[in-house]
């Protein structure tokens, strides 16, 4: 998993607004969940309300910004 300086970018600003594990706009969740797909090559919906694929997509961001932001 490679990440680049755009995207670490775009972690730490959406992280603001998610990272009490509540998105607190639809479009943070939207892209919190975007960038989880563009790193992990996955294929989540973005407009998902699914809680279970939402702390998928948490979850692997939370442990970005932990271990390499």
């Amino acid at each position: 998993m490679v990440i680049t300086e755009e995207q670490k970018q775009r972690i730490k600003d959406v992280w603001k607004y998610c990272k009490t594990g509540t998105a607190k706009t639809r479009e943070k969740k939207v892209e919190l969940i975007t960038l989880y797909n563009e790193i992990h090559k996955t294929r989540y919906n973005p407009n998902s309300n699914c809680s279970s694929c939402l702390n998928t997509c948490y979850q692997g961001i939370k442990r970005i910004v932990e271990n390499e932001i």
